[in-house]
């Protein structure tokens, strides 16, 4: 075979932009075809490892980076669904997204120069006999599926990219100046969604069914990655409106590199449909668990499922588990604080009550009822104290609190995935009750919230946090940033924790793709496309998973239905986020009122008033010192759906709004 050699002697940045190198070709360090004194392309074996390398620039990153709660592993605190434990961590446009090499995959064109370079390189070797041509196939399509998935990464950030399928290079003329070659015209946002679209069928159809290895992408991975892209396109078309009056007063806008309409949407629909049909119709997947025989037997099902990988729901996802001892602190920095000795922190992940409202409570005979959380008898469950913190003694009294004999009780007959997904008071994990509490009202009427205390009474001592402060997982040293933290919203998060101890480097795999997900995406391209001959089979899908979490009632597929469904189903799994943006579902910061978009807490308070314990549940604003909404609600500038471009004026093409 001929041997490929690429004289790249140096990267050019200009100097304008020196210190930040995002002109289209930088940083090409780590393409493993130019690794001096190797040549990769001349066995099969060598060609797996560039493969590997291939994959590295898949932009998912679970499980990383646990003190940077700007990253992919927490998504939903940049929604209602939780929030830092100790931070004010509102919008959506402030993630900082790594791939599995640590490459920021927002504009990541090494990667594409990578794979590039390794397509057209197998290429050559199936030519001279290095691989044979079927094995050849196998190689591209799974280079294509990483490389769809990386166009997906921008064009959801960006809008129209360059689609560039060629190794493209930046060179030194030799002499003192720098000259730039091979400008890429930035393509329209609908064709770079179409772009990748047919990266997709072309992958699934050269992709095996079965893939070659655990964790490589097979016939069904590029399927689901294609409902999952078509539904974003999809909705993106459909909700365009959404977004203000985003015009063509700007370039971005009149060019159409940043441009969707309805009249695109049902095409991306049915795209959808068809890619799930195709995966569903397959018969090789099926709901883990999908027939519990009671409450009890899902909310074990639901929890091993994210602990031990179940091939049934499994489409596509990657291991951690990497041989040696490192990795992520994600388990030990997301475990409650009574399970966790030493130093390290922990408790960083709070799940709001706006999501623990959202999870239904089964009736006797099993059926979905609401599940707000009951406080009150006046049933105002939609008041909210501003500053519990500080004036909770002068406010309780007006407040006709339910109360309750138990301080789990309230959470008896929630949602089996409520119970397998989310810690709250006094359940037991890792054989120990989790204590979450924030106040004491004593019997004289004096309170302690937030504040460490405890009062007598026949022998017995009763505590303002449920226990000694060191004993606890709620609410105590809610200011420390750093070591001995504790969830401050009542709930924290238990989906993907280690059920017998934490786990200082976290050894576990991430579903990235899931059979869940591909029923819902079914359900919501049906009802949003209207495509009414498809509607008895998004009622079972539907109710599939709904049946899956112990309800026997079945639900309509409306759109809120779904909606709600897959909030419930997908939380914590890097959705929600995706979910509003695909939908432009954000609050506008310009006419939506103050009071919306603001995540909650829920503290336990034990009244000791009566002379016999009970308990009640204080309903407030996540900020502890939030007076008279001060602090920043869940709002969003509609430009910011789409992000900056990167160096416009060096790649030469239109900036975004956000740069105009």
């Amino acid at each position: 075979m001929k041997k490929i050699i690429l004289n790249i002697i140096t990267i050019l940045c200009i100097s304008l932009l020196a210190s930040s190198c995002e002109s289209l070709f930088d940083n090409l360090e780590g393409d493993l075809t130019k690794m001096s004194g190797s040549d990769m392309a001349s066995s099969d074996a060598g060609l797996q490892r560039m493969l590997a390398q291939v994959y590295s620039y898949l932009p998912i990153n679970v499980f990383e980076n646990a003190t940077d709660f700007g990253s992919s592993q927490v998504e939903d605190q940049y929604t209602m669904n939780a929030v830092d434990s100790h931070g004010g961590d509102y919008g959506f446009n402030n993630e900082a997204y790594y791939g599995m090499n640590g490459i920021k995959t927002f504009w990541n064109w090494q990667g594409i120069r990578s794979i590039n370079s390794f397509i057209a390189t197998t290429s050559a070797a199936a030519e001279s006999g290095v691989i044979d041509q079927a094995t050849a196939d196998i190689y591209i399509a799974e280079a294509r599926f990483v490389r769809a998935y990386c166009y997906f990464a921008m064009v959801r950030s960006y809008g129209g990219v360059p689609i560039i399928t060629e190794v493209l290079d930046q060179y030194y003329d030799g002499g003192e100046n720098a000259e730039l070659f091979n400008f890429a015209t930035r393509a329209t946002e609908k064709d770079t969604w179409d772009f990748i679209l047919s990266e997709l069928d072309a992958a699934a159809s050269a992709l095996p069914e079965t893939p070659v290895t655990e964790f490589r992408a097979n016939k069904y991975s590029a399927l689901g990655l294609t409902a999952r892209v078509a539904l974003y396109a999809a909705s993106v078309s459909k909700y365009w409106g959404r977004q203000g009056t985003m015009g063509t007063n700007y370039s971005a806008v009149a060019s159409k590199k940043v441009y969707m309409e309805p009249g695109y949407a049902n095409a991306y629909y049915s795209k959808c449909i068809t890619a799930c049909e195709q995966i569903i119709g397959s018969g090789k997947f099926s709901l883990f668990g999908a027939k519990p025989k009671d409450v009890k037997e899902a909310i074990t099902n639901l929890g091993e499922m994210f602990l031990t990988k179940q091939n049934c729901e499994y489409l596509f996802g990657v291991s951690k588990d990497d041989g040696i001892s490192s990795g992520s602190n994600f388990d030990i920095y997301n475990s409650p604080a009574q399970t966790v000795t030493g130093a390290q922190a922990c408790g960083r992940y709070s799940v709001a009550l706006d999501l623990v409202d959202e999870y239904d409570d089964y009736d006797d005979s099993f059926f979905a009822v609401d599940g707000t959380v009951k406080t009150r008898t006046d049933g105002k469950e939609n008041e909210y104290m501003p500053t519990p913190i500080k004036n909770f003694a002068t406010q309780y009294a007006s407040v006709p609190f339910i109360e309750y004999d138990n301080v789990d009780d309230p959470f008896k007959n929630k949602d089996a995935r409520f119970h397998a997904w989310i810690l709250y008071p006094d359940c037991t994990f890792r054989n120990q009750t989790i204590k979450i509490q924030g106040g004491l009202i004593k019997p004289n009427g004096t309170t302690a919230f937030w504040v460490d205390d405890h009062v007598e009474i026949d022998g017995q001592t009763y505590y303002s946090f449920g226990a000694p402060a060191g004993a606890v997982s709620g609410f105590y040293n809610y200011t420390q940033t750093n070591t001995g933290n504790t969830y401050t919203t009542g709930f924290g998060l238990r989906k993907f924790l280690n059920a017998s101890a934490p786990q200082l480097y976290i050894k576990s795999f991430w579903y990235d793709i899931r059979y869940a997900e591909i029923l819902l995406s079914y359900c919501e391209a049906v009802v949003e496309s209207g495509a009414n001959d498809k509607l008895a089979s998004a009622k079972t899908y539907l109710n599939a998973i709904r049946h899956r979490a112990a309800f026997k009632d079945d639900v309509d597929p409306t759109l809120e239905n779904v909606l709600h469904q897959r909030r419930l189903e997908l939380a914590f799994e890097n959705d929600l986020l995706y979910t509003m943006h695909r939908r432009r579902a954000f609050y506008n910061q310009t006419t939506d009122p103050a009071s919306e978009g603001r995540r909650h807490e829920l503290t336990p308070v034990l009244d000791l008033r009566s002379g016999k314990p009970k308990y009640v549940f204080v309903r407030a604003i996540f900020f502890q010192e939030d007076v008279g909404g001060a602090s920043p609600s869940f709002h969003t500038n509609y430009l910011n759906y789409y992000k900056k471009m990167p160096a416009f004026g060096v790649n030469k093409y239109e900036p975004n709004p956000l740069d105009e």
